[in-house]
């Protein structure tokens, strides 16, 4: 048995060494395989940042990273803006969304749900806004994060998603939450390896057809995480409303989000054309509106308080039989 277990070791031992010695050759020589397809992935994928970088959130087994309770923008619920006390008989809003939910990162940064509150206060009407945005939010982070909001008892819920669930990935949201924070991590280690990269070249040569990327969320998915929002907001009380996902600009790169992003905003404004429930087309409204944008998808200040603008418009009606 102890020569057995001598041998293992020894076996895994000269293993060890033959693959720290080829990493160093490989790293010496300059060695790096980056698939095309795999890189064109990589670069739209900002979810292992939210998970190992951003101060701001925490892991999630089920949201992948929400927010760190209590810290930078995010109240002690993970909401931004002020504490959530009793209804006292206001009106509740609840918005979910995005990173052009949750607005720009500074304490006063601009928000369009802020704006929004706003304007109910000068309009006279007994309201608040809860933001339930977060940065890098999918319609798969949406499902749960609404069931969250729906804690807090509120009688609006406006729902905006599509271009984060439109970004190209090697794995889906629902195959990336599935994974462990662990395995993931370990995985990043093993990407970076040059002995790792030369295995994968190996396979790849092998199978041509190699890996091809996919949307953090397919469109039949979106489909089916909408309409779960919408019944889960009717089933508690509340009324759901969509709205479509601001951007603007030409399609540079077929690979990328934008490509796809009108298709999304079409099946949001489908989805609720056919559970009918009102549709706020933010898209629509801006695309041609290039100085109301920071960048390709995100608002300026004035962008944001046009969006409250256009939100309130349309939940007038809402708002009066409330």
């Amino acid at each position: 048995m102890k020569n057995a277990l001598a041998k293992i070791g020894l076996l895994l031992l000269s293993l060890g060494v033959a693959l720290a010695v080829g990493e160093i050759v490989l790293r010496g020589l300059g060695y790096e395989y980056q698939p095309l397809q795999i890189s064109a992935a990589n670069g739209s994928d900002a979810r292992d940042y939210h998970l190992f970088s951003d101060d701001n959130f925490v892991y999630d087994p089920q949201l992948i990273w929400r927010p760190k309770r209590g810290h930078g923008v995010f109240n002690s619920l993970g909401f931004r803006g002020p504490e959530v006390g009793p209804r006292n008989g206001k009106i509740r809003i609840a918005t979910i969304g995005d990173s052009n939910t949750l607005g720009w990162a500074d304490a006063d940064g601009a928000n369009w749900p802020a704006d929004l509150a706003e304007l109910l206060t000068t309009a006279d009407i007994d309201a608040e806004v809860i933001n339930a945005g977060v940065w890098g939010y999918s319609s798969h982070q949406g499902v749960p994060r609404t069931r969250e909001v729906l804690e807090l008892d509120p009688d609006i819920v406006l729902i905006s998603f599509g271009s984060n669930d439109a970004h190209q990935v090697l794995r889906s949201d629902a195959e990336f939450s599935a994974r462990s924070l662990g395995s993931r991590r370990l995985e990043l280690v093993v990407q970076r390896l040059r002995v790792a990269q030369l295995v994968t070249a190996a396979l790849d040569r092998m199978n041509p057809a190699g890996f091809e990327p996919r949307q953090r969320v397919s469109q039949d998915e979106y489909r089916r995480n909408l309409k779960t929002m919408i019944d889960e907001v009717r089933q508690a009380g509340a009324t759901p409303v969509l709205l479509t996902r601001p951007f603007y600009g030409p399609v540079l790169d077929a690979s990328g989000w934008k490509s796809r992003g009108p298709e999304y905003n079409l099946l949001t404004t489908r989805v609720a054309e056919e559970q009918g429930v009102l549709v706020i087309d933010l898209y629509s409204f801006f695309k041609e509106m290039d100085p109301l944008f920071a960048d390709e998808s995100h608002f300026t200040d004035a962008g944001h308080r046009w969006a409250a603008a256009l939100v309130l418009e349309h939940l007038r009606p809402s708002l009066a039989v409330l």
